[in-house]
């Protein structure tokens, strides 16, 4: 069935009590591997959670637009070509169309985690970057879900998530993903050198199509070692 491309951007508030928060991928990231850190530290990760969740205000947005594979590195996003690399590229090959997205847990981490790192607690500021990381991919997984179910009512299939700065994706790239957004779009805006504020946002591109499929991230090819993904894909491997 034919989209009728909605060309208008979907903003959207995120309950924090609607983020589900993979523990085992936490535990990863704090470098505990499969280990379930001890009960002091779990308790300070639950205080540290019920903090977040009087502070944070998790949001995402997206577009909508045609696009096509080009050749075995680069795409077309309405009249914009971007280049992610043959891994992304080649991960998106059946898509038709393309949601341009960003995801952010909001400013209220950064006023947060800037408060921790005034105290100088190095095991709190560390744990609360790891935290910040997964409440992140937490809001971008509720996007997808609600994406995929809109998506699925009209026939249609979407991909995983790809963000600039991974799989040889240039992260200068950003600002190209950016133009298709009002300013400060979700509350995110870009730096000159491309990072995103409020820090713990994603930002990135999702493939759409009849015959899109989500296949695994290609870790086993990427060089990247600090990817929340590849992390994960080492937890399964060990399981």
């Amino acid at each position: 069935m034919e989209m009728t491309t909605q060309f208008q951007p979907v903003h959207a508030r995120v309950a924090f009590s609607d983020l589900t928060i993979d523990r085992h991928e936490l535990y990863v990231l704090m470098g505990y591997g499969e280990q379930i850190p001890d009960k002091p530290f779990l308790d300070m990760i639950d205080g540290m959670l019920d903090e977040l969740a009087g502070c944070c205000t998790p949001e995402y947005g997206y577009v909508i637009l045609p696009g096509k594979r080009l050749d075995n590195k680069n795409l077309q996003i309405a009249d914009t070509m971007l280049s992610p690399g043959r891994i992304i590229t080649s991960s998106l090959r059946e898509a038709d169309y393309f949601a341009v997205f960003v995801a952010t847990v909001g400013k209220g981490f950064d006023e947060w985690n800037r408060r921790i790192n005034l105290k100088e607690d190095m095991l709190r500021a560390f744990f609360a970057d790891s935290l910040g990381s997964v409440l992140a991919e937490a809001c971008v997984k509720v996007m997808k879900d609600c994406l995929a179910h809109e998506m699925t009512t009209i026939g249609l299939k979407i991909s995983n998530s790809y963000s600039p700065g991974y799989c040889d994706w240039m992260l200068v790239e950003q600002r190209k993903l950016f133009a298709f957004f009002p300013e400060h779009f979700c509350g995110v805006s870009l730096t000159e050198s491309c990072l995103m504020l409020p820090i713990k946002s994603v930002s990135g591109i999702i493939g759409i199509g009849k015959d899109v499929q989500q296949r695994l991230y290609s870790c086993d090819v990427c060089t990247m070692t600090h990817c929340i993904k590849n992390r994960r894909k080492l937890r399964h491997h060990h399981e």
